[in-house]
């Protein structure tokens, strides 16, 4: 396929992502098992499953997190060119399709198809209240090349995505098929989903990105050189109380369909935290939790970062049902050295 053009909004999946002949090096295969559920529900479980599949990256990566994005990309200014010009391709492999073709996020260099506005997906998150680019970014795509190899080797595949997750049926589908990766999947709706859960972006970024008012407060990843190095798991202050991966969707009890896991009150997501436990976050007592911390605050400082961007509106993808405003997860104060609620039953 021909790259496709570059366009000044934010970017669909359909739009961004190419197929391509080419070959890869795939990591070295590490696997995780559970192997009694022990009557816990399907996202309790495979968040469990996740969480082991991490510390295995971990210990064959020096204590990083996986990420998608250059460590050094804040040195360059956050520029997807400079790496264009070095010659150096940062890419999210997605598997390999029908026929052999690569399918990927490619950044367009060395002969590849693509371009750079598929740097959006590389960043954790976007800093932007653009809408359409605001949701896309490697904390919602854990199963591309690179980590996956820890879980499964397919992109769709049961451990990525939540029986409670209504995009479930539609990649099911996929679960058995012969190849890595398909799109797009006639089962889905606009051909293709993510996997139900996703990272903290938070803590994948240096913990100087979401810094606390009393420290200076938030500095833009495009600002200083180490923002995009990914902290390790030992710089965890508080593991008990750090999210690291949580359902991305309000899967049960939700009023509508389609909704955010920070979209109400009532909304209760199961969450991984650092130390490998696994449980429901709810969200009116995260809020909360929020309150008595900026109550305390000389700064004003609560458990998420609410000068970014976004603003005292927090991070959202959809529109919260009871007037929520929260950056749970997404924009923890601190990032992997915060912490996302106060205590925990």
């Amino acid at each position: 396929m021909n790259p496709m053009q570059r366009i000044n909004r934010g970017l669909t999946l359909p739009e961004t992502m190419v197929a391509a002949g080419a070959g890869v090096v795939m990591l070295a295969v590490g696997t995780t098992v559970i192997a009694n559920r022990g009557g816990v529900s399907d996202s309790q479980y495979k968040l469990a499953e996740l969480g082991q599949a991490n510390e295995c990256y971990a210990n064959d990566w020096g204590g990083s997190q996986w990420s998608a994005m250059p460590a050094d990309a804040g040195l360059h200014g956050d520029d997807c060119n400079y790496y264009r010009l070095a010659n150096q391709c940062p890419t999210l492999y997605l598997g390999r399709g029908q026929g052999g073709a690569v399918w990927a996020y490619f950044s367009g260099c060395s002969g590849q198809p693509g371009n750079c506005g598929n740097w959006v997906q590389y960043r954790p998150m976007n800093f932007t209240t653009d809408p359409t680019s605001r949701t896309v970014g490697s904390c919602r795509v854990m199963n591309v090349w690179g980590f996956r190899e820890y879980v499964s080797h397919r992109f769709y595949a049961p451990e990525w995505f939540s029986e409670d997750d209504p995009n479930y049926a539609g990649a099911s589908t996929q679960f058995e098929e012969a190849f890595e990766f398909n799109y797009p999947v006639a089962a889905l709706d606009g051909g293709f989903a993510n996997s139900s859960f996703c990272y903290s972006p938070a803590a994948m970024l240096h913990p100087g990105v979401l810094r606390a008012r009393a420290e200076g407060g938030f500095q833009a990843p495009a600002s200083f050189a180490d923002s995009y190095r990914t902290p390790t798991v030992t710089q965890c202050v508080h593991p008990a109380l750090k999210t690291r991966m949580l359902e991305y969707g309000w899967y049960r009890g939700a009023p509508q369909a389609g909704l955010a896991f920070n979209a109400g009150r009532k909304s209760s997501p199961y969450a991984l935290y650092f130390d490998g436990s696994v449980q429901m976050a709810s969200m009116a007592s995260a809020e909360a939790d929020d309150d008595i911390v900026r109550a305390a605050s000389k700064t004003g400082d609560g458990l998420w970062s609410d000068d970014t961007p976004f603003g005292a509106e927090a991070w959202f993808d959809t529109d919260p049902v009871d007037g929520l405003r929260t950056g749970f997860h997404m924009l923890t104060t601190g990032g992997i050295t915060g912490r996302d609620i106060l205590t925990r039953e």
